[in-house]
């Protein structure tokens, strides 16, 4: 790789190692810690950090118990349907709580394992695994009058468009939640403002009365807000309930803890030691076996374990002692990738070809393996990521990433560098390569062809 090449690798190693510093105490370039970008009156922010899973920080479990007793009379939607529809909403809830591969399993029909790491505060937990959710805005009942009615069929939030909070009144002081009905709710919600003009409408969520606001003018789309005092925060947790939808049957906490690290500070001392003295002696293998190379290889595996690092930081994805194993496999594989280079490269010296022609032809030769290779184990690390679950799922997306990142590593960086060092005088030695000086190259320097 000659040109632009070298710079922009260079440019990519000093940002990795930016993510990858573990305490972010200044906010360039972004104007805070971490990443953050406004577009429009959406606000985005990402802060850098490592994630760890429950087994190595701890957090909260839940069980949950499905209340199938609570459902109307002649509900016949099977348990297990219930179940997974329960768990689908749960999911959506703590995603967009930014909790990082949390649990959510089956146990049995009626109950539902929900794992979140780091999450310490149980009743914050609670409140969003079991809250219903079921948003309804019902108009004022003429023979009962300063009470309100549903209307038939009962308008809900079952219909709407993703919910999202601004904030309005003086110095935009007042959050509020904006939301947006889809066809056909959208004209029932016209049809209501146009009968109700000069009166009140009830918004409730779980039988609870959260707004009554009074319809000033008839509406033209299907849009409004839901106002009524709230705080950022309760706007925001409103605004991800309604994104969430209703849960299909009402929940209750059968069991509730909170989860210590299962591995702890010894057992997470003692892994990182043993990792490095398996590095160690995979760099002492590669530099005494291929000399130049196995050192550059080093260099390459340094880079690409600070970019997969940085990766991780920035998805962000939640290393458990699983996901740590992906990363480990993926290393080996990134080492495998510069053995097949290397081999092919030794071939090429020993059949008399000239250092700059065996570094060009091992490369060729050695591309269809590596590529190969790592197209089969990201493809079953896709499916394992697919159909797998927890756990299993930081396993696969460790060691996809991994994998996709060290094929970069061997296919660019280590060839970049073995273009490089070729390019050095006092380092144009087959013997440095691990092969047995020709006389020819005993007697004088290999010529650099026209244009190189």
């Amino acid at each position: 790789m000659t040109g632009l090449g070298p710079w922009l690798v260079a440019l990519v190693a000093l940002v990795a190692i930016w993510v990858d510093i573990p305490h972010h105490r200044f906010d360039l370039p972004f104007g805070c810690p971490g990443i953050c970008l406004r577009i429009g009156d959406r606000y985005y922010q990402q802060e850098i950090k490592t994630h760890l899973g429950l087994d190595l920080q701890g957090g909260t479990q839940l069980i949950l118990r499905l209340q199938t007793e609570k459902l109307p009379a002649g509900s016949n939607t099977p348990l297990d349907t219930l179940n997974e529809q329960a768990r689908k909403v749960i999911d959506r809830r703590i995603n967009s709580l930014g909790v990082s591969e949390p649990v959510i399993q089956a146990i049995g029909g009626d109950k539902i394992l929900l794992e979140l790491p780091g999450v310490a505060d149980i009743e914050q937990a609670q409140k969003v695994a079991t809250q219903q959710a079921f948003l309804e805005f019902k108009v004022p009942d003429e023979a009962n009058p300063g009470k309100f009615k549903s209307l038939e069929p009962p308008l809900t939030g079952a219909n709407l468009k993703p919910t999202f909070v601004t904030f309005e009144g003086q110095a935009q002081s007042n959050a509020v939640v904006n939301f947006e009905f889809a066809s056909p709710d959208d004209q029932r919600w016209v049809e209501l403002s146009r009968q109700y003009t000069r009166k009140q409408v009830q918004i409730v969520l779980d039988e609870r009365q959260i707004s009554a606001p009074e319809i000033r003018e008839a509406f033209t789309s299907g849009k409004g807000i839901i106002e009524g005092g709230f705080t950022t925060q309760s706007a925001k947790e409103l605004s991800l309930l309604l994104n969430s939808g209703a849960l299909p049957v009402p929940l209750e906490i059968a069991q509730s803890s909170r989860v210590e690290p299962t591995l702890g500070a010894e057992s997470v001392r003692q892994s990182l030691i043993a990792g490095a003295i398996g590095l160690l002696l995979v760099v002492a293998f590669m530099v005494a076996f291929y000399r130049l190379p196995g050192v550059l290889a080093v260099i390459a595996l340094a880079f690409y374990t600070i970019l997969s690092y940085a990766i991780f930081r920035l998805i962000p994805v939640t290393l458990t002692l699983a996901g740590i194993a992906g990363f480990i496999l993926s290393i080996g594989m990134a080492v495998d990738a510069n053995v097949l280079t290397f081999e092919r490269l030794k071939e090429e010296l020993r059949s008399a070809k000239s250092l700059r022609t065996a570094v060009e032809e091992g490369r060729k030769r050695a591309f269809p393996s590596i590529a190969y290779s790592n197209a089969a184990t990201i493809v079953s690390a896709g499916i394992l990521f697919y159909f797998g679950t927890g756990t299993v799922k930081g396993f696969a997306l460790t060691l996809g990433i991994g994998v996709a990142v060290s094929f970069f590593t061997a296919v660019i960086v280590t060839q970049m560098l073995l273009h490089g060092v070729i390019e050095i005088p006092s380092l144009r030695k087959r013997s440095l390569f691990g092969v047995e000086e020709r006389a020819a190259d005993i007697r004088r320097p290999e010529p650099r062809p026209v244009g190189a």
